[in-house]
């Protein structure tokens, strides 16, 4: 099976990190939604917000799992 994505158990350590990055990425998402549109708080945690994204979307692509983005 060329191409296809690696095997789960081999790729446990990948897939609790990208579990840990979707829960921080939820999180952030509704701390930021309460925050005041203009608030400096809100724009730091919308730049670690676009960080973890960006992570989540190299180690999603390294693994080759996509459900649940």
């Amino acid at each position: 099976m060329a191409g296809s994505a690696p095997l789960p158990l081999l790729t446990w350590r990948e897939d609790a990190e990208l579990e840990r990055l979707r829960a921080e990425r939820a999180e952030l998402r509704r701390r930021i939604a309460e925050l005041p549109r203009m608030s400096h708080r809100r724009i730091e945690l919308t730049v670690r917000l676009k960080d973890l994204t960006a992570q989540e979307l190299k180690l999603t692509t390294r693994t080759g799992r996509m459900e649940d983005a």
